[in-house]
């Protein structure tokens, strides 16, 4: 700044002369919005924490109950059976385990280090399909024989 600005600032400044509130009213600015964003503010955060409970709380009950849920089959022909099958990151030797107890089958062709694969997925179908699809996947060449 220059002297002349300086020289200005100090002949015409007054302690308390500038009241935001009154240059606030004086553009027809009501100066109470600064309440309602707090208010605002407050109610985001307190969603988000509510919200990040409840993803907490969902996760940690989902992954205690939802490791392998088996329905009933449609057919009775193991190779063709439909059944409902879940895994939550679950290792490829407990899936492979799964199912062949499920679909009372034998699955061929594993992986030499079936603990390298982890996969959660939810799987309605054939055993021929669901390893397929694993296959697809994983990138393994697995088959499905019957027992």
């Amino acid at each position: 700044m220059e002297t002349k600005e300086f020289d200005f600032v100090a002949r015409f400044y007054k302690k308390g002369s500038f009241n935001k509130d009154a240059a606030w009213s004086r553009l027809g600015i009501n100066t109470t919005f600064r309440w309602n964003r707090l208010k605002v503010a407050a109610a985001i955060a307190a969603l988000l924490v509510v919200s990040a409970s409840a993803t907490l709380i969902y996760h940690k009950y989902k992954s205690e109950t939802a490791i392998n849920k088996v329905v009933e089959p449609v057919n009775s022909a193991s190779l063709t059976e439909v059944k409902v099958i879940d895994f939550e990151n679950a290792s490829l030797t407990e899936i492979v385990r799964e199912i062949e107890s499920v679909y009372n089958v034998k699955v061929e062709n594993l992986p030499d280090t079936t603990s390298d694969y982890n996969l959660s997925l939810h799987y309605e179908g054939t055993p021929i399909d669901l390893i397929e699809s694993i296959n697809d996947i994983l990138g393994t060449q697995m088959t499905v024989v019957e027992r």
